[in-house]
């Protein structure tokens, strides 16, 4: 458990009362002096001077790992982080037993005496390299100081948990759990944290049930391994193993070298071992893989087991008479969800023109409702097909626990999990309602019959073999396949199924087995972490070459404002200096990887500005709405490219972001000064500024695509085109925008089905609108923006608002910069269009509205979206959208509509819902690109539920007020940099 210093929020549970931080911190203690120690056997510095010339003032030796950089300022969060673990420490000597009391107070003893260095880490230290690489060389200054290591690094410390330190000589190729056999302990522990001499610290399961790969502890590493049954030291060991990682390499077994003046002093009773002959295994984690279904699981069974957050995996499997197509997600490391399309071979599509084979679809989710222990296993919740037509639906309880390369699994399955029916439903004890198990098509009168019925026992076991890629399943399946869909019953011969998985590479995996004693099983398994995905940006224009002095004369402001727009896809408009600062307003900046571009841009502008400019200012404009303002310090930014510097100098390194002033009205100005009043301002008192010349008219073609996945006429329909779009600005606020699209290719001739439908068909003339003709107007939009306030922004729109519907509309929204909350409202009335979307309309008239509520819930990534109006059809009802939004960007979300129009009114599906998926191209291309690509699926297309499909929306074009907008980024990489935070809780495990 985690212990974080006060200086920032952190996630971490471990925490100490503000009452008693402030006692303690307040009180004098021997644990200043010891600090005061610490610091005098350190080597004083020359200020100013770059760590690279100190260490060649120094013996060869001194460029080691266990050097360590001591910066003052850092003391405080230190400090901070000991006395915290006091106070833990004495809180478990008050509540062990006799037995256990001295061993406990002998830790806290030593724990005392350990003082706050103010160790920030070092990356790489050869002093040649640092000089090749300033960024990464310190400059050091006053008061800081740099600690050699007092002897050769040549043994490894285990700190016992009576606070006792176990010396073991170090030999390469030797593991971790080595070193805790050599010392006695391992076997009663279930985590392992590392803290290598460079100051750096890991944790490694080391128990049956979570054994992993760990790093080789480095000479002069120190561990911490605690039993599990001494969970009140457990449950400190993060701080701990980060506490010991400032104090500097461990101390060594003795030498006959002379000792270091002032070196420290650790009173701790020490003993020597020696390592065991035989080298330990390196453990192997545990192999996760995907059933015939798609969920994590075996064969035909599902496991409690999950994937990373931010997982994605699609497959395909086939035994007689299905062929499935999955799709799952991971939105949190505790939840699995995702869809499947089902082809059932011998049973025909009864709508179906075509004579394709029945396609079912189903979505399925699974939560995790406890994590694996040493003693308790994981546990998981699921249900199969929990929308659709329920053909397949099941619900199920499962438990697994793992034994190194073994993984167990049983459970407990109702419906088709459950068919065989070979225990009595548990549930029954409730009462004689669970005695049966209703079969319906619609998801309400489903939600009835979960859990009820015949259930049955499954589970089954994996295991990895020693040839790493391979993994063999064996099971036992809780279905007898004598209660099939369809009356499609299969024989059983045995209800053990045997398999495979093999993986072919970290992202392929080819499956087969043997089921139901008769039938084969093949598959084919494509996974990726898309929240981990990133791509080095090798095609991209090179910057500016970087030189801390500013330019000797600006090149003009046009080339900075042409070579900016290269850079980052930015519409640069004006750029004016006032004073010191250097004002530049953009516009079209909406991305993912904002941050990204600023550096870009802040490079740019660094490498052209003259020296008197000591700032510079980003205008974020929309449409001519004035969104976000973000200033920078130019002498900061450049101090944190020409050196590494510790934590507390880092953080004063920021962008800092504030409420732009309100813009004009652009439709008040003439065309020359078509800028806000911020920029105006700016370039009053100053010479030379640069406008952009506006470019009222815009042009572009790029190819089209369309598809209709799932469907009874076949399973794809498709149209591939060209599409062009153009728009022209009457003002920065009032544009008309247009598109064509010309189909080229596709396969509509198989399509012939529409959609029955006892409500307005404001959407299942899907067929008419995609067939009736090759050259179509998806759209033709007038807009006009407005801003009522710095918070408040308003549209009023019209025309061609998208294929199937016409029609004029408003929109007004409130929108705080930085805020979690936003609240939006919309109303259009419209008309449906014509079949060959051109300027002809049909009779069908409504009028369609929602109130929004937008919600940044800052718990994981959550965002949540609430609508409440009436739809396209003219009923009336809300959609609940939870959106997950990763780090780098990917996107995963999931809606609901449920309107007051009845299951049987609505028809199969019972309710309007879908998931999506945004993966910007940032994170996959390796070219910068400030587009994303998106993938949207429902089960099916209804009447009921259905929005309007507009463009333009104020919520999109004020992302940027967003209180996350510039947190997204590619994952950083684990590399070792001069200036890393010892005390980083957020990467803590």
């Amino acid at each position: 458990m985690s212990l974080p210093p006060p200086s920032g929020p952190t996630t971490n549970p471990f925490r100490l009362s503000l009452l008693a931080a402030a006692i303690v911190l307040m009180t004098p203690s021997a644990h200043a002096a010891s600090t005061d120690r610490m610091l005098a056997g350190a080597a004083e510095v020359r200020p100013g001077e770059r760590l690279s010339d100190w260490l060649l003032r120094q013996p060869e030796d001194a460029a080691g790992p266990g050097l360590a950089w001591q910066v003052p300022q850092e003391l405080l969060a230190q400090q901070y982080l000991k006395e915290s673990l006091l106070v833990r420490v004495e809180a478990a000597v008050r509540s062990a037993s006799p037995e256990e009391r001295a061993s406990r107070e002998q830790l806290l003893s030593v724990l005392q005496s350990l003082p706050a260095t103010g160790r920030v880490a070092l990356g790489i230290v050869d002093p040649r390299w640092l000089q090749a690489n300033p960024g990464q060389d310190p400059v050091l200054r006053e008061g800081q100081r740099l600690a050699v290591p007092p002897a050769p690094l040549r043994s490894v410390t285990v700190v016992q948990p009576d606070g006792s330190f176990c010396q073991v000589a170090h030999e390469g190729g030797r593991s971790l759990l080595d070193y805790l056999s050599a010392c006695g302990l391992g076997s009663g522990a279930d985590w392992a944290w590392i803290a290598q001499p460079d100051g750096r610290t890991t944790r490694a399961g080391i128990g049956a049930w979570n054994a992993e790969p760990a790093d080789e502890p480095a000479p002069g590493a120190w561990i911490w391994a605690p039993p599990r049954r001494m969970a009140a030291l457990a449950d400190l060991s993060e701080g701990l193993i980060k506490f010991l990682a400032v104090q500097g390499p461990s101390p060594q077994e003795p030498t006959t070298a002379r000792p270091v003046a002032n070196a420290p002093v650790f009173a701790a009773p020490t003993v020597a071992a020696a390592l065991p002959e035989a080298f330990a295994s390196q453990p192997r984690p545990l192999e996760i893989s995907g059933n015939d279904w798609g969920e994590t699981g075996l064969l035909q069974t599902p496991s409690a087991r999950m994937g990373l957050a931010g997982d994605v995996r699609g497959s395909f499997t086939s035994i007689w008479p299905y062929t499935r197509l999955n799709f799952m997600f991971q939105p949190f490391d505790w939840m699995e969800a995702g869809f499947r399309y089902t082809s059932i071979s011998n049973r025909a599509y009864e709508a179906s023109t075509t004579g394709q084979s029945n396609k079912d679809k189903s979505i399925d989710i699974k939560l995790r409702l406890l994590k694996e222990t040493a003693l308790v296993p994981e546990l998981a919740l699921g249900f199969r097909d929990l929308g659709g037509t329920g053909l397949f639906s099941g619900e199920y309880l499962v438990a697994s626990k793992r034994w190194y390369d073994l993984d167990f699994s049983l459970g407990i399955g109702w419906g088709y999990l459950g068919a065989s029916g070979n225990i009595s439903n548990p549930f029954k004890l409730l009462g004689s309602r669970f005695d049966t198990r209703s079969v319906s098509s619609t998801n309400q009168s489903r939600f009835g019959s979960y859990f009820r019925g015949p259930a049955a026992l499954f589970g089954g076991v994996q295991w990895r073999t020693p040839w790493d890629p391979l993994t063999l399943k064996l099971e036992y399946d809780g279905n007898n396949y004598q209660n099939e869909p369809q009356n499609n019953n299969q024989r059983q011969r045995s209800p053990i199924n045997i398999g495979l998985a093999y993986r072919v590479s970290p992202k392929v995996t080819l499956s087969a087995g043997f089921e139901r004693g008769d039938k084969f099983m093949i598959g084919l398994t494509l996974s990726s972490n898309l929240a981990a995905s990133q791509t080095p940006k090798t095609l991209d224009r090179p910057l500016p070459e970087f030189r801390p002095e500013a330019a000797p004369r600006s090149p003009g402001w046009a080339t900075t404002a042409a070579e900016i727009e290269a850079q980052t896809e930015w519409i640069v408009e004006r750029i004016a200096p006032k004073d010191d600062v250097l004002h530049v307003w953009v516009t079209d900046s909406n991305t993912v990887y904002r941050t990204a571009r600023v550096e870009k841009a802040i490079a740019v502008l660094h490498h052209d500005a003259p020296d008197a400019i000591k700032s510079f200012v980003f205008h974020y404009a929309e449409r001519g709405l004035a969104v976000h303002a973000q200033a920078i310090d130019r002498a900061e930014w450049v101090a944190a490219r020409i050196q590494a510097l510790p934590p507390h100098a880092a953080r004063a390194v920021s962008k800092r972001n504030y409420e732009p002033e309100l813009a004009r009205p652009a439709d008040k100005t003439s065309p020359a000064q078509n800028t806000t009043a911020a920029a105006e301002a700016a370039a009053a008192e100053t010479n030379a500024p640069w406008v952009r010349p506006r470019d009222k008219f815009t042009f572009g073609i790029a190819p089209s695509y369309g598809q209709i996945v799932g469907g009874p006429d076949a399973f794809l329909l498709y149209q591939l085109g060209i599409q062009a779009t153009a728009e022209y600005r009457f003002t920065q606020r009032t544009w008309l925008s247009g598109a064509v699209n010309l189909r080229l290719a596709d396969n509509y001739d198989k399509f012939t089905y529409t959609a029955p439908s006892e409500l307005p068909r404001v959407r299942t003339y899907q067929r008419e609108y995609v067939t009736s003709r090759r050259f179509t107007i998806p759209s033709l939009q007038l807009t006009h923006v407005g801003q009522l306030s710095s918070s408040q922004y308003y549209s009023v729109y019209g025309g061609l608002l998208e294929s199937m519907f016409a029609g004029v509309g408003a929109e007004w929204m409130y929108r705080p910069a930085r805020s979690p909350v936003a609240f939006g409202v919309d109303i259009n009335r419209v008309r449906q269009r014509d079949f060959n979307q051109d300027f002809g309309l049909r009779d069908y008239k409504v009028t369609t509205g929602h109130a929004s509520l937008y919600w940044d819930t800052g718990w994981n990534g959550v965002m949540a979206k609430i609508s409440a109006g009436q739809y396209l059809a003219g009923d009336r009802g809300v959609t609940l959208e939870v959106i997950r939004r990763f780090d780098n960007g990917l996107v995963l979300g999931a809606y609901a509509t449920k309107t007051n129009v009845s299951s049987k009114q609505f028809g199969e599906g019972d309710f309007d819902k879908g998931i999506y998926l945004s993966i910007p191209l940032d994170a996959l291309l390796p070219r910068s690109t400030k587009f994303a690509i998106g993938f949207a699926w429902s089960p099916l297309t209804r009447d009921g539920g259905a929005r309007l499909g507009r463009s333009n929306t104020l919520y999109e074009l004020t992302s940027v007020r967003d209180r996350g907008a510039f947190n997204f980024a590619p994952p950083e990489d684990a590399k070792p940099r001069a200036g890393d935070n010892i005390l980083n809780f957020d990467r803590s495990p």
